[in-house]
């Protein structure tokens, strides 16, 4: 038969029971807003650091625009040192010989062929150089790749 005394137990441990249902999805309901604060946090983070990154690299960009702007200036000064450079030594060689040979006609005659020459050289190396621009042995390596049945 039934037990007053059991029966209270068996409703002690329903209620019991109950509570720790009720407990469990409290921490559960306590988990998720946890981790939804979480999430949102790590979102405004991700913005911060967007926003933080695009500034870096528009300061990036000014500076590299900075520096390159002072680059062409340097080597426009660097070509202009060149340039007296030569006039000085063209000058120097064409004084030598007029010391030597007493003739403005040939002093100038020498300056003028060092300088014919120079030109020469100087084309003969932008000819050389631009026929190592571009990507030949790349493209010949392209076309062996995908030619498979010439193997």
């Amino acid at each position: 038969m039934n037990n007053p005394q059991t029966t209270a137990t068996k409703d002690g441990d329903a209620q019991n029971q109950t509570a720790q249902d009720a407990s469990q999805k409290e921490d559960w309901q306590d988990h998720i807003a946890k981790l939804l604060a979480y999430s949102e946090q790590i979102k405004d983070d991700y913005k911060t650091q967007g926003k933080l990154t695009k500034q870096l690299a528009k300061a990036e960009w000014h500076l590299s625009l900075r520096s390159l702007a002072l680059i062409t200036i340097l080597l426009g000064c660097f070509a202009s040192g060149l340039i007296l450079l030569w006039i000085v030594l063209l000058g120097a060689i064409g004084f030598g010989v007029y010391e030597l040979f007493a003739s403005v006609w040939l002093s100038i005659a020498t300056a003028t062929l060092l300088q014919v020459i120079g030109l020469i050289w100087l084309w003969k190396s932008a000819i050389y150089l631009s026929n190592k621009i571009g990507f030949s042995k790349t493209l010949r390596s392209l076309k062996q790749l995908f030619n498979l049945n010439s193997g």
